[in-house]
Protein backbone atom coordinates (compact mmCIF):
# COMPACT_ATOMS: atom_id res chain seq x y z
CA UNK A 1 0.00 0.00 0.00
CA UNK A 2 2.85 2.41 0.83
CA UNK A 3 4.49 1.68 -2.52
CA UNK A 4 1.28 2.39 -4.39
CA UNK A 5 0.82 5.69 -2.54
CA UNK A 6 4.46 6.69 -3.16
CA UNK A 7 4.18 5.80 -6.86
CA UNK A 8 0.96 7.81 -7.20
CA UNK A 9 2.50 10.89 -5.55
CA UNK A 10 5.61 10.63 -7.75
CA UNK A 11 3.54 10.38 -10.93
CA UNK A 12 1.40 13.34 -9.87
CA UNK A 13 4.47 15.49 -9.17
CA UNK A 14 6.08 14.58 -12.49
CA UNK A 15 2.88 15.30 -14.39
CA UNK A 16 2.38 18.74 -12.82
CA UNK A 17 6.02 19.76 -13.30
CA UNK A 18 5.95 18.61 -16.95
CA UNK A 19 2.75 20.59 -17.49
CA UNK A 20 4.34 23.68 -15.97
CA UNK A 21 7.34 23.41 -18.31
CA UNK A 22 5.14 22.85 -21.34
CA UNK A 23 2.78 25.75 -20.61
CA UNK A 24 3.42 28.83 -22.74
CA UNK A 25 5.07 31.64 -20.86
CA UNK A 26 3.17 34.86 -21.31
CA UNK A 27 5.70 37.34 -19.98
CA UNK A 28 5.63 40.77 -21.53
CA UNK A 29 9.29 41.60 -20.94
CA UNK A 30 9.37 44.21 -23.70
CA UNK A 31 6.15 45.97 -22.76
CA UNK A 32 7.88 49.37 -22.68
CA UNK A 33 9.56 48.88 -26.06
CA UNK A 34 6.28 48.25 -27.87
CA UNK A 35 4.92 51.77 -27.36
CA UNK A 36 6.48 53.07 -30.54
CA UNK A 37 6.95 56.57 -29.17
CA UNK A 38 10.59 56.35 -28.08
CA UNK A 39 9.72 56.39 -24.40
CA UNK A 40 10.71 52.78 -23.63
CA UNK A 41 13.57 51.54 -21.49
CA UNK A 42 17.00 51.83 -23.01
CA UNK A 43 16.49 55.20 -24.67
CA UNK A 44 16.56 58.40 -22.74
CA UNK A 45 17.12 61.60 -24.72
CA UNK A 46 18.92 63.10 -21.74
CA UNK A 47 21.59 60.37 -21.96
CA UNK A 48 22.56 61.02 -25.57
CA UNK A 49 26.27 61.70 -25.94
CA UNK A 50 27.12 60.25 -22.53
CA UNK A 51 28.24 56.78 -23.61
CA UNK A 52 31.80 55.83 -22.67
CA UNK A 53 32.26 53.37 -25.55
CA UNK A 54 32.51 50.30 -23.33
CA UNK A 55 35.27 51.63 -21.09
CA UNK A 56 32.95 51.71 -18.04
CA UNK A 57 34.75 54.66 -16.52
CA UNK A 58 31.68 55.54 -14.49
CA UNK A 59 32.10 52.36 -12.50
CA UNK A 60 35.59 53.29 -11.41
CA UNK A 61 34.93 56.81 -10.26
CA UNK A 62 35.47 56.99 -6.57
CA UNK A 63 37.89 58.58 -4.16
CA UNK A 64 41.03 56.46 -4.17
CA UNK A 65 42.80 56.07 -0.85
CA UNK A 66 46.26 55.14 0.33
CA UNK A 67 46.84 51.42 0.15
CA UNK A 68 44.44 50.94 -2.77
CA UNK A 69 45.52 50.15 -6.30
CA UNK A 70 44.56 52.29 -9.26
CA UNK A 71 42.87 50.56 -12.22
CA UNK A 72 45.29 48.97 -14.68
CA UNK A 73 44.67 51.52 -17.41
CA UNK A 74 46.50 54.16 -15.35
CA UNK A 75 49.74 52.21 -15.58
CA UNK A 76 50.57 53.40 -19.08
CA UNK A 77 53.12 56.09 -19.89
CA UNK A 78 50.41 58.54 -20.91
CA UNK A 79 49.28 58.77 -17.26
CA UNK A 80 52.77 59.12 -15.74
CA UNK A 81 53.70 62.55 -14.40
CA UNK A 82 57.26 63.44 -15.37
CA UNK A 83 57.08 67.26 -15.29
CA UNK A 84 57.54 67.60 -11.54
CA UNK A 85 58.16 71.36 -11.59
CA UNK A 86 54.86 72.06 -13.36
CA UNK A 87 52.94 70.42 -10.51
CA UNK A 88 55.33 71.59 -7.76
CA UNK A 89 56.29 68.02 -6.91
CA UNK A 90 59.53 66.73 -5.50
CA UNK A 91 61.33 64.09 -7.50
CA UNK A 92 59.99 60.68 -6.35
CA UNK A 93 62.28 58.26 -4.58
CA UNK A 94 63.58 55.25 -6.47
CA UNK A 95 60.81 52.69 -6.93
CA UNK A 96 57.99 55.24 -6.93
CA UNK A 97 56.24 57.29 -9.62
CA UNK A 98 53.50 59.86 -9.90
CA UNK A 99 50.36 58.86 -11.78
CA UNK A 100 47.61 61.27 -12.86
CA UNK A 101 44.06 59.96 -13.30
CA UNK A 102 41.40 61.22 -15.72
CA UNK A 103 40.09 63.68 -13.11
CA UNK A 104 43.52 65.31 -12.73
CA UNK A 105 44.24 63.86 -9.29
CA UNK A 106 47.92 62.91 -8.81
CA UNK A 107 48.97 59.85 -6.84
CA UNK A 108 52.39 58.69 -5.71
CA UNK A 109 52.44 54.95 -6.38
CA UNK A 110 54.90 52.14 -5.77
CA UNK A 111 56.21 50.83 -9.09
CA UNK A 112 56.48 47.21 -7.92
CA UNK A 113 53.00 46.86 -6.42
CA UNK A 114 51.00 49.71 -7.92
CA UNK A 115 49.68 50.67 -4.50
CA UNK A 116 48.93 54.30 -3.70
CA UNK A 117 51.50 55.60 -1.24
CA UNK A 118 50.44 59.25 -1.16
CA UNK A 119 47.83 61.53 -2.70
CA UNK A 120 48.89 64.97 -3.93
CA UNK A 121 46.51 67.69 -2.77
CA UNK A 122 46.07 70.95 -4.69
CA UNK A 123 48.14 69.95 -7.70
CA UNK A 124 47.90 72.69 -10.32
Amino acid sequence: MKRLLGLTVTIALLATSAAAWAAPQDHDWDHDHDRGNGQGHGHNPKDEGRHDNGQHRGWEKHAYRRGERLPDRYYERTYYVTDYERYHLRHPDRGYRYVRDDDGQIFLTAVATGLIVDIVVNAH
